[in-house]
């Protein structure tokens, strides 16, 4: 979806300045409204999250037996994915469909060629999960025409539409959007809440991902509104280019600007290579990582006070049944859903220990789920 992406990384800045410049620069009552404001909601989020139905109960057992769903992730390289597939095989196991998974490495060549092979090998239905359905589209139409469903996962946020063709009807069969808005909020009350009210924030940014818009957005105006005191550049690296970009990038970025005292890797499998380069820079002591997802080795960086200091995590095997449910609901004729409701728990010292020992991709969110869908597919019994 963002070819330019894939040719060039850039780099923006915006930050405030001090009184004497003309910036408006926030009373000491105000920062410390906000800090105060920017912790309670925090602690909205550090509670147990409960399941709420996304829709009505339909026999998906009776429909679903021997169906065989393609799911095609954005990459194969990144944990969060791989989690998130055991959670969909969870799922279609319990009702007797079959999961093929087409591995890649994040080029849109070959989502669509795992398109085409979904086609040829006469798929019941295809996810796509996270890639910009625009990247794929003649194949996503090549697909419909076929009479093969296309459920787009995580690619909107909560309050976003299906994405679209220029005739204004939606490329894929349904999506299903992510809470990527408020993530990035939580993500700007951590920075905001430990710092004060002022930080030196480094934001990596991943373009290419289409839910980079939404949770970004969500980032930027909630620091905008708590912390506009808030130093803030950005820095975009894509999906494939992670492994050495992101470490190149927050070294360069951490010897450039000493003053940079926290990173956002807005999706926290990036924290394998920011995390590294901030202890290579010798800034293990002086700056911590607010990020977002739950991926387990993240949250066990966070148990180890190994420069994480927030994860806003999501239940990956709850978003692979939420998935699936979106999928089942299309294969057995019934109306899609226009969310699934997944939730966020914000991790952090005081509550990372329920994530599990090592943390685990389905511990830390109770199992409410579990039993919420099984009823819904009317499979409990």
């Amino acid at each position: 979806m963002f070819a330019a992406a894939w040719a060039a990384l850039a780099v923006l800045s915006a930050g405030c300045g001090s009184g004497a410049s003309g910036v408006h620069v926030q009373s000491s009552s105000a920062t410390a409204g906000a800090v105060a404001a920017a912790r309670r909601e925090l602690a909205r989020y550090r509670a147990l999250p409960q399941f709420t139905a996304p829709g009505p109960a339909f026999a998906a057992a009776a429909h679903l037996r021997g169906k065989r769903i393609f799911e095609i992730p954005i990459t194969s390289s990144v944990p969060f994915v791989g989690a998130v597939e055991q959670g969909m095989r969870q799922a279609v196991d319990l009702i007797g469909a079959h999961l093929v998974v087409y591995t890649n490495e994040g080029q849109p060549s070959q989502w669509a060629q795992g398109i085409t092979t979904a086609i040829a090998e006469r798929a019941n239905a295809i996810v796509l999960f996270a890639q910009d359905p625009q990247l794929v589209a003649p194949q996503i139409a090549q697909a419909r025409r076929a009479g093969i469903p296309v459920i787009v996962l995580r690619t909107t946020g909560e309050r976003e539409s299906c994405q679209s063709n220029r005739s204004g009807a939606s490329l894929a069969t349904t999506c299903v959007p992510g809470p990527f808005e408020l993530a990035g909020r939580l993500e700007a009350d951590a920075v905001t809440a430990q710092s004060g009210g002022t930080a030196d924030v480094l934001v990596i940014t991943s373009d290419d991902a289409r839910s980079t818009r939404p949770l970004v957005r969500g980032l930027r105006s909630e620091l905008a509104m708590r912390c506009p005191a808030c130093k803030i550049r950005t820095v975009d690296v894509p999906i494939p280019q992670w492994a050495t970009g992101i470490r190149t990038e927050v070294q360069s970025a951490l010897v450039r600007d000493p003053a940079i005292n926290y990173v956002i890797p807005i999706y926290d499998s990036m924290s394998q290579f920011a995390v590294p380069a901030i202890a290579a820079s010798g800034a293990s002591g002086r700056v911590k990582v607010d990020t977002f997802n739950g991926t387990p080795f993240v949250l066990k960086l966070l148990q180890s006070n190994d420069v994480v200091a927030m994860d806003a995590g999501e239940s990956l095997a709850w978003i692979g049944w939420a998935s699936m449910d979106q999928a089942f609901r299309v294969l057995a004729g019934e109306a899609p859903v226009r969310s699934e409701h997944t939730p966020i728990r914000v991790f952090d010292s005081t509550n990372v220990g329920d994530a599990g020992h090592p943390p685990q991709f389905d511990t830390g969110y109770g199992n409410s789920y579990v039993g919420g869908y099984r009823k819904l597919w009317s499979a409990s019994g």
